[in-house]
Order: C-alpha cells, then sequence, then structure tokens
C-alpha cells in the first residue's frame, strides 16, 4: 500500500514504512489465499484517515504468512503447541522485507519502520519492538496471544515490568471482551501494567482500547484497524491520549 500523494508528489518522501503481519488478510484483495476469515480492507481506513487528516502517510507492507506461521510467529516453544522461530522470521523482515522496500519505494532519510498484527501477530510486534527498539519504533499489538507459553512474554521478556522499557518506542495494545477467554482480555490489561510499570506512559507512548464486545477474528480487527493507526501515526502525536473503551 502506498498513501494518496504517493504518485501525485513524486518528490515527496514518505516517513514510515509499517510490516503488517497475517498480509493476505489486512488488504481487500481478491485472490485463493486470500482472507479466508474475511479481508481488513485496511487500505480504506488508512486513505479516509490521511483524508481526514486523522493518520501520518505510510507505506504499509503486509507480509503473508505460511504453513509455518505458528513457528514464525512465537520466540519461544509451547509445550502443547511447539514453535520458537520468531527471531529467525524477524531476522527475515530486516535482511529481506525492509531493505527492499527501502530500495524500491521513496522514502525520508530518517523513517521509522513499525510492525503490527493480531493474534500470534500482535504477540510477534510486541516482541519485535520490545526486543529490537532499533529497528521497530512502533507496534500494533491486536488481540495478542499474550497466553502463549503460560504467558511467557510478559514473566520471560517483560519481567513483570521489573525492568525498564526500550527507548525510543511506542506500543499499542487491544483486544475484545467476547468469545473463548473474552480474546484474552485480562492478558492484555496485564501487559498494559507491567509496560507501564516497566517506565511506559499510557496515552504517551503506551495505547490501549478495548473493544467491549468484541471477539478474535478478522472482521474485528478490520473495523478498529483506525485504532491503532491513529494512536501510533496520529497528527498530533504530542496529544496526551486517554485510555479509551468501545
Amino acid at each position: 500500500y502506498t498513501p494518496p500523494s504517493y504518485f501525485e508528489n513524486v518528490n515527496k518522501p514518505i516517513a514510515h514504512i509499517l510490516l503488517l503481519q497475517d498480509g493476505n488478510n489486512v488488504f481487500d484483495e481478491k485472490c485463493d489465499t486470500c482472507c479466508p476469515n474475511g479481508c481488513w480492507s485496511s487500505e480504506q481506513t488508512m486513505d479516509q484517515l490521511v483524508y481526514e487528516g486523522s493518520a501520518q502517510e505510510v507505506i504499509a507492507v503486509g507480509v503473508y504468512n505460511t504453513a509455518d506461521r505458528m513457528s514464525e510467529y512465537t520466540f519461544t516453544s509451547d509445550p502443547d503447541y511447539g514453535g520458537g522461530r520468531a527471531d529467525d522470521y524477524l531476522d527475515f523482515l530486516e535482511q529481506s522485507i525492509i531493505p527492499l522496500v527501502r530500495k524500491d519505494y521513496r522514502l525520508s532519510t530518517d523513517h521509522s519502520v513499525g510492525i503490527l498484527g493480531s493474534s500470534l501477530g500482535g504477540l510477534l510486534s510486541c516482541y519485535a519492538a520490545w526486543t529490537r527498539p532499533t529497528v521497530y519504533s512502533k507496534a500494533g499489538c491486536m488481540s495478542s496471544s499474550f497466553w502463549w507459553d503460560n504467558q511467557d512474554f510478559a514473566a520471560a521478556v517483560l519481567h513483570n515490568g521489573t525492568i525498564s522499557a526500550p527507548q525510543g518506542i511506542s506500543v499499542y495494545l487491544d483486544s475484545g471482551s467476547a468469545g473463548p477467554d473474552s480474546d484474552d482480555e485480562q492478558e492484555t490489561i496485564d501487559v498494559k501494567g507491567y509496560m507501564s510499570k516497566a517506565g511506559m506512559r499510557l496515552g504517551s507512548n503506551l495505547f490501549y482500547y478495548l473493544d467491549k464486545g468484541g471477539m478474535h477474528s478478522e472482521s474485528y480487527w478490520g473495523a478498529r484497524f483506525h485504532e491503532p493507526m491513529t494512536a501510533l501515526y496520529g497528527t498530533a502525536q504530542d496529544k496526551i491520549v486517554p485510555q479509551r473503551n468501545s
């Protein structure tokens, strides 16, 4: 995805790259492997936010998932599901995908790189920003699978908030409140608390949204995609954004 002005003003560089996980679900495309559970139509949301002046322009890259999704999106092995190759996958993004975008698209010299996903993709995105802050300055973590490996992200990565947060990152967290396990609502609230304890400021570089009645599905993620975009890429980044419930 390229923003509205990209081909209208060929001298204007874009200041942000956003890597979207499960890329075969995020755009309104028609193909055999696209959107088996519904599309996010994220390009329509991003266009509308730019036209409204509510969000900055980004170049968004939908990275398709594969049969190895569970392994590639998880940083540790779960005793029931396996996994644990997230660092290899993040190396692939940094060594192959990001250089390709930088080569083929017009970017500002000081552009940022963000990462966003849902479910295991949300877990991966939070892990990426927290452990590789010099690469990913923004992370959108939607309905994240923080339950993975007995909530190992909270314990082993965040250390339950007992170590300081990385400098220079912004993190968006959300969940629904309905369906199996209430879409990990409590686990997400716990992660928010640990990140706050680690020094992040709610409404400044940490954002939280509860989609009341929302469930763990593409239709809900697509419907609220504007939330992480305005939180992480809003046009008034110095404005304090309060915790929000739908």
